[in-house]
Formats: structure tokens, sequence, C-alpha cells
């Protein structure tokens, strides 16, 4: 259910602290991806219902920026930007932004768990993606392998990718 209600929900990583310099961050992230995407991917600033940092602490001087959290009004906006976003930079000042959907802290963790795993497909050229909620999805050869568990994968890794060599 939590992750229902964040399904045109954005995470923006990588925007410095205080570059809002107080204006409302609704108003400043719709500027942003409109001034980053431009009018061939935006025909006009994005509608955004709110937009706000995570609740998390800030950070001190150095350290991480918050998340940004951004809630489009209309499902087919968020789409557009995450797809442009998978295939160029976003770049604000000299910062690269990275963006990513917003899920649950379980479905998070549940999606990190395929992280090493993910890695060494990586390291070997095997393409993959994350499906959702948390499934990994490898093409390999003769077919397109579905993994519910991190320790299918290496299984079928170790059997698999590894045992061509």
């Amino acid at each position: 259910m939590e992750n229902r209600s964040r399904r045109v929900n954005l995470r923006i990583i990588n925007i410095p602290e205080g570059s809002e310099k107080g204006r409302d961050p609704t108003e400043f992230i719709s500027d942003l991806l409109m001034g980053s995407l431009g009018p061939d991917v935006l025909s006009k600033p994005p509608e955004l219902e709110r937009a706000h940092r995570t609740l998390a602490p800030r950070s001190g001087p150095g350290g991480r920026p918050r998340p940004f959290v951004i809630y489009f009004h209309r499902f087919q906006e968020r789409e557009k930007v995450l797809r442009w976003t998978r295939q160029h930079k976003l770049k604000y000042r000299d910062t690269t932004l990275r963006v990513y959907p917003d899920v649950s802290a379980i479905t998070a963790k549940k999606r990190a768990a395929f992280n090493k795993i993910k890695q060494a497909l990586y390291q070997k050229g095997v393409k993959f993606r994350l499906l959702f909620p948390a499934r990994l999805q490898v093409s390999f050869e003769d077919g397109t392998f579905t993994f519910e568990t991190p320790e299918d994968a290496h299984v079928f890794y170790n059997e698999r990718v590894m045992g061509k060599e």
C-alpha cells in the first residue's frame, strides 16, 4: 500500500543544501526540471503537488545533502522525467543529480540486497534489470531469467555465468 501511494513520487539526490534559498521548494524543483530538461521534454513546467527534502537531519558542511521527494500531479510527467534522466545526465550547476522512483524503506532494502550480484553481472557484461518491487531479471545467452531472491541469482551466476569460463 505504501508503495502504491508513492507511485507518482520521484527522489532527486545531490541537490546542494540551501540551493532553494528561501524559495518555495515546489516552485524551485519545477523550475529546475524545466530548465534542465527543456521544452523538448516538457512543454511547460511540471505541475507538482509538493516537493520537499527528506526529514533526515541536515548534515554538516561537506556532508551529503538530503534528497528531495517530489510528488507529481500527473503520472505521465513523472514518467517523462524518469525516462529522460535514465538516458541523460541531469545537471544542476556543476552537480550531477540522480533521479529514482520513490519506494518504501522495506522495498529499498529488498532492492539493495541485489547490489552485489548486480555488480558481478555488470563486470561480466551480462545484461540485467531490476523489476518492481524487487526482482532481478537477467538476459543471458538463450533466454531471460527472473530471480525473487539474491541467493537464487547467485546460484545462477555461479553455475551459468562463472561456469562458462
